[in-house]
């Protein structure tokens, strides 16, 4: 998950663009999540791990599930749901590497690569590999999905920073790192204090609870921090990917995943607005967006 592993999935991102694209591109109107966002990451993810395609919509359907464990509400309510699709996800992974150490030395994927790692020696578990194949499903599928949709809805209401893209194509990257930064789709998540700490006059005793918000976190000391600005060079550090040894283990192919999305978009749409309001999901967990309502003009 190194900048250079995930680049080299991006031909088939691209692929994957091309594919989902092609039904609406003429239609003039979308609705992005579904077009678009949704299956996008599940796609990706699918052939990182060394999955069939056609299963992305289960990885999909388990990954939306599972995540809701960050969810209060969703884990008090839809338990029963959360761990039958945890159940699910384990015998399919462990068949899935079973069916992958029977093709050693074919296609590199995840789950190849894990079979093979070693260290002094000691190679990983089943359960281990299953673990780690757990982590990135449920790590990369959601929170692109709603960082993808967030991050053309920027664009959709700011037409001026739209056009900067669409003139610099260069500005994706750009693009990707403000709505992160403007926009977190983990707006909060919690830590654990370890030790007695002061910030800012304010001490915090070990054992603490500590809430994070991202989202203000992302606008501090950034001067006119409510402004979306493609072009801005104050965005100072982001906490959206966490920080320290809880950096989002995927942030490099997230990244690669969201530039290829919305350089892929700006190439073809020359005129990009809503066409109704958002639907936003609930900020509790993972803050997406259920129905992203589109127009454009093709390019």
């Amino acid at each position: 998950f190194t900048p250079r592993a995930a680049d080299r999935w991006r031909p088939a991102m691209r692929g994957f663009l091309d594919q989902l694209w092609a039904p609406v591109a003429n239609a003039g109107a979308c609705d992005l999540v579904e077009a678009l966002c949704r299956p996008y990451p599940a796609m990706t993810i699918a052939t990182v791990m060394g999955a069939p395609l056609a299963d992305a919509p289960r990885l999909h359907r388990w990954s939306n599930v599972i995540q809701k464990q960050f969810d209060p509400e969703a884990l008090m309510t839809e338990r029963a749901e959360i761990e039958r699709a945890v159940e699910e996800f384990y015998a399919y992974a462990h068949a899935l590497l079973d069916e992958r150490r029977a093709a050693a030395g074919g296609t590199i994927s995840l789950m190849s690569e894990l079979l093979a790692a070693e260290a002094d020696g000691d190679r990983l578990s089943d359960v281990e590999c299953v673990n780690l194949v757990l982590n990135v499903l449920i790590g990369g599928v959601d929170t692109t999905q709603a960082q993808l949709a967030h991050t053309v809805r920027l664009l959709a209401e700011h037409p001026d920073q739209w056009a900067l893209l669409r003139a610099d194509p260069s500005l994706a990257g750009a693009a990707v790192r403000e709505a992160l930064r403007h926009e977190p789709i983990t707006p909060f998540t919690a830590r654990i204090v370890v030790q007695d700490i002061e910030h800012r006059g304010v001490t915090f005793p070990a054992g603490t609870v500590v809430l994070v918000a991202s989202f203000a976190a992302n606008r501090d000391g950034v001067a006119d921090g409510e402004r979306f600005d493609l072009t801005r060079t104050d965005g100072g550090r982001l906490v959206t990917f966490g920080a320290g040894i809880h950096y989002c283990l995927g942030a490099n192919l997230a990244k690669a995943e969201l530039e290829e999305a919305v350089g892929f978009l700006a190439a073809r749409v020359a005129s990009l607005e809503l066409a109704g309001e958002p639907v936003f999901g609930s900020v509790n967990g993972i803050y997406g967006l259920d129905a992203l309502p589109l127009r454009f003009t093709a390019a």
